[in-house]
Formats: C-alpha cells, structure tokens, sequence
C-alpha cells in the first residue's frame, strides 16, 4: 500500500525488490558475516545476562535482605535511556563491544525479573528451610535452581530475540567492522531503503526461527 500510494522506488521500493534483493544478500559472504559477527554478540550479551541474573536472584534467595538493594538496581537500570547507555559507550569503550554492553544492561533486568518472580513464588519454603536448619547449599540446590529452571526456557524464547534487535541497534551507531546494524547503516547513508529492508527481513528471520527452534524444543520435552 505504501509502495503504490509513494510510487518512489528510493522511499519506499516494491516488495518483490526487497525479496529479490533479500536473496541476493544471502548469495554474499559478507552477509554471512555479518549475520554471525551480530549473533555472536547477541549470544554474548545473552550469556552474560543469564548467568548475571541467576548469581543475582540466588544470593537473594539465600539472603533475603539483599532483595530490596538488588531490585532497586535492577530499576536504575530498567530506568536508563538505551541511547545514553550506547553514546556513554561508545566513549568508554570499542565499538565491537558496545552492542554487548548496551544488550546485557537491557536483557539482564528483564532475565532477572524472572528469575526472582518464580523464586519468591514460593517464597513460604523458605520458612520451612529455616526452621529446619536447611543449608544455604540445599537451600540453593532443591528449592531454588528448580524455581528457576521454570523460567530459562521462556526467557530463551524472548530475551534472545529481543538482544538480537539491541545488537543491531548498536551496530547502526557503534559501526563496528562487522554487523548487520553496520549493514543497515550503510543503506540508510547510501539512501537505499531497500536494502535497509532487506536486513530487517533476514533479522526477523533469524528471530523467527530461535522462537521456533525453543518451541520445538519445549514440545519434544514436554
């Protein structure tokens, strides 16, 4: 509809030249480079995330009172501008690395949040711990790992994904060597829209396909 209602190839180019132009990329190896530089990074920021967030809402399962400090931190960050989190970046640090940082600082909150909200589900064992005399290590081993096991899998499903448009999002500003928000850059600099597209198809494809794969997956568990 836009495309007819324009009826500018540079603004908005036709469908069928997007695809064209999607396949097209898959045929470079640069693309394949790009595509990978980006995930490495999104599985990176994810990674760090993950095990950040799990160390975090243990040590507050094990000590309570840490609780209120933790969540106050996890608000600052909820809190923060992703785009002052980039430019502050960009000072501090290389630019193949600032897409990492930028994603961890956005995924590790909401990973977080998850992990904490399933343990203090059943927050009336931890009385029960208490009264008999359970050890931190138990404690951690049989009443809080399997509170958050419940939780790893969604958060596969939708935090990875959502690294992967951080990343991007980096790249477009932090313009490392490599990346498809570097890609995306150069296409929008160059004025060629269709080639902005046709990036953002191969992302959502790739998004697309981590979902189905961790779907897949649950079924086959299950």
């Amino acid at each position: 509809i836009v495309f007819l209602s324009v009826n500018n190839d540079m603004l908005s180019p036709s469908p069928w030249r997007v695809i064209a132009l999607t396949f097209s990329l898959l045929g470079n190896g640069e693309t394949y480079l790009a595509l990978l530089s980006t995930l490495l990074r999104a599985a990176i920021a994810f990674a760090v995330s993950m095990a950040a967030a799990l160390g975090t809402s243990l040590l507050t399962g094990v000590l309570p009172s840490a609780k209120k400090t933790a969540d106050k931190c996890v608000m600052l960050l909820r809190a923060l501008p992703t785009m002052s989190i980039i430019l502050i970046t960009l000072i501090m640090f290389p630019s193949s690395f600032v897409p990492v940082i930028v994603a961890f600082l956005v995924a590790f909150p909401i990973i977080y949040s998850a992990f904490s909200r399933e343990i203090y589900a059943e927050a009336r064992l931890f009385d029960v711990c208490v009264s008999y005399g359970v050890t931190a290590a138990n404690k951690t081993r049989y009443v809080l790992l399997p509170c958050v096991r419940r939780a790893v899998v969604p958060q596969v499903s939708d935090t990875l994904p959502l690294c992967i448009k951080v990343v991007i999002a980096g790249e477009a500003l932090a313009l490392p060597a490599y990346g498809l928000g570097k890609q995306m850059y150069v296409g929008k600099v160059n004025l060629d829209t269709a080639k902005v597209l046709a990036v953002t198809l191969l992302a959502l494809a790739v998004c697309f396909i981590i979902q189905g794969v961790v779907a897949l997956c649950r079924k086959t568990v299950k």
